[in-house]
């Protein structure tokens, strides 16, 4: 089983990095979807922002399932646990945010805060994912009685 939790960790950190740099380009692609944008479109029929979309339908549904997934094998200590559970169901959320704010502004307004928080809680998750590797610690880990 440690075999298992050790490998799933190393999958965590990377996944988590990718998931970090992923956001970080949804924002660049937003960016360059918005000012693109052909005159008189609108966001939901704007086909400059389809890169944005599919890479936030990656990060949003695969990603946060990959996420999940990871955290649990690894099973790091509780609150690191707790936190990555957060960034998955975050993560997951952020899809139908974006498509309820097309015809819901209320529901919209919080898909870019939603994409503050996910920036922020994976940049400090990878951080922590790769610091603690490279000062050789083991996996933070729950005690596990046999």
């Amino acid at each position: 089983m440690t075999t298992i939790r050790n490998g799933a960790w190393v999958a965590l950190r990377y996944v988590t990095a990718l998931f970090f740099v992923g956001v970080i380009v949804q924002f660049f692609l937003v960016g360059y979807g918005l000012f693109d944008m052909k005159h008189g479109a609108t966001i939901d029929q704007a086909k400059s922002l389809d890169a944005h979309r599919s890479v936030g339908f990656i990060l949003s549904i695969p990603g946060a399932l990959l996420l999940l997934a990871l955290a649990l094998l690894a099973w790091p200590a509780a609150k690191l646990l707790v936190r990555w559970i957060v960034l998955a169901v975050l993560a997951f959320v952020q899809f139908p945010l974006a498509a309820g704010g097309v015809n819901h502004w209320v529901v919209g307004m919080f898909h870019p805060v939603n994409a503050l928080v996910l920036l922020g809680l994976s940049g400090h998750l990878a951080r922590y994912a790769w610091k603690s590797s490279r000062d050789a610690e083991e996996v933070p880990a729950a005690t596990v009685t046999a």
